[in-house]
């Protein structure tokens, strides 16, 4: 192996991104690795939802990236990407900082998806990040100045809307008529079967209204244009909206032309960039050809980490890189303060000691063990027996 003077950079630090870091240091201690994120935390986003209910603490969903790769050997910038040089291996950054690699992991994520939809960014709540979070709070709280009920639309019934509409509705008893609007046939349309039954239960426990094979054709202040299944026109009025119907992928300027499939930037199944074997594009940005139906999911974004890792590691020793095979560990979906569902693995569990279950084995995904020892122990603390009242 030559001696290298340049370090494995990686740019992006969610679950791919990090996941990739640890791998590849854990596996060749003495390499010189710099990751780069726009964002100064990390966030936990699957646990963003007891953070908004208060059944969690901001700290267990997110935490400093200092923090995490501090006494790792690895190293840690804030920054934001803006464009790619692929022939002359370059970075250029904000503040006009340009940075030269050798190997080169991108995983900038995701962020909202408009659609191109009139008012959507001007009129709607999000819930992508900790800004969206608070943002959502503030505006939860001046709706409650509002007398009678309101009415809090959300649009999009996949994880995010469905998780959102129990948790709020739970919330806030009787201060909000819920609605969630979605453009398919069913709510949770991607979902396993059991977890989707489950939400359906969820759903109609709670007299949350869904409109179903409905799009969206314009938000205006106070109301949205929408379009049923027989192309008819309703005026839906709301005092609140929260928009969950999507992300895409955040993608930086490339210098060279890259091949996209719906937007994300093509791999081969070692998840290398086609042409450019030193380059990997790995979490919501990527998509691999001949494999496009894999899930855009924290799941597959860890996997995909750690797959880059093992590689990269292969690759600096001259040695065969393997094919990413994604592995369902199956899904979990919060329904509700202190309720969820699981399936997956041949198993299948709803109710409160899915949800305990279900915050154990994110606890123990954190990315750095302090932390999930703390938020496990923050968790127990407060359960007598997780193991009495599991209906």
């Amino acid at each position: 192996m030559h001696s290298r003077k340049k370090p494995i950079v990686i740019v992006g630090s969610g679950f791919a991104g990090i996941n990739a870091a640890f791998t590849l240091k854990r596996l060749n201690p003495t390499i010189a690795i710099l990751v780069i994120d726009s964002q100064a935390k990390f966030i936990f986003k699957p646990l963003l939802y007891e953070v908004l209910s208060d059944e969690m603490q901001e700290w267990e969903a997110a935490t400093e990236f200092e923090e995490i790769f501090a006494n790792s050997g690895i190293t840690f910038l804030n920054n934001n990407l803006l464009s790619v040089d692929l022939d002359e291996r370059s970075l250029t950054f904000q503040n006009n900082l340009i940075l030269h690699y050798e190997y080169l992991v991108i995983s900038t994520g995701s962020k909202n998806n408009n659609f191109s939809i009139e008012g959507v960014d001007k009129y709607c709540h999000f819930f992508n990040n900790l800004n969206d979070l608070k943002n959502l709070k503030m505006g939860l709280a001046k709706s409650l100045n509002k007398s009678g009920i309101k009415n809090l639309s959300i649009i999009g019934a996949g994880p995010s809307g469905v998780e959102l509409a129990c948790k709020l509705f739970d919330m806030y008893p009787n201060v909000f008529k819920i609605s969630v609007i979605e453009r398919s046939k069913e709510v949770l349309n991607q979902s396993k079967t059991f977890n989707r039954e489950e939400a359906e239960k969820a759903i109609k426990d709670r007299n949350i209204k869904v409109l179903l094979n409905t799009s969206v054709e314009e938000i205006h202040e106070n109301q949205i244009l929408l379009k049923d299944k027989y192309n008819h026109d309703i005026q839906w009025d709301y005092d609140l909206v929260i928009w969950a119907a999507g992300i895409k992928p955040t993608l930086p300027i490339f210098e060279q032309e890259v091949q996209k499939i719906n937007q994300k930037i093509a791999t081969n199944v070692k998840l290398q960039l086609k042409s450019y074997e030193n380059v990997f594009v790995i979490g919501d940005i990527s998509v691999i050809k001949g494999f496009e139906t894999l899930p855009s999911t924290a799941q597959n974004a860890m996997q995909q980490g750690i797959h880059v890792g093992v590689n990269l590691n292969l690759l600096l020793n001259g040695k065969e890189l393997l094919d990413y095979q994604f592995m369902d560990n199956g899904e979990m979906i919060s329904l509700g303060i202190g309720k969820a569902s699981l399936s997956g693995l041949g198993l299948t569990l709803s109710g409160k000691f899915a949800f305990e279950l279900r915050r154990l084995i994110y606890a123990s995904k954190m990315p750095i063990f302090q932390n999930s020892f703390k938020s496990a122990a923050a968790w127990l603390i407060n359960k007598k027996n997780i193991f009495n009242n599991t209906n």
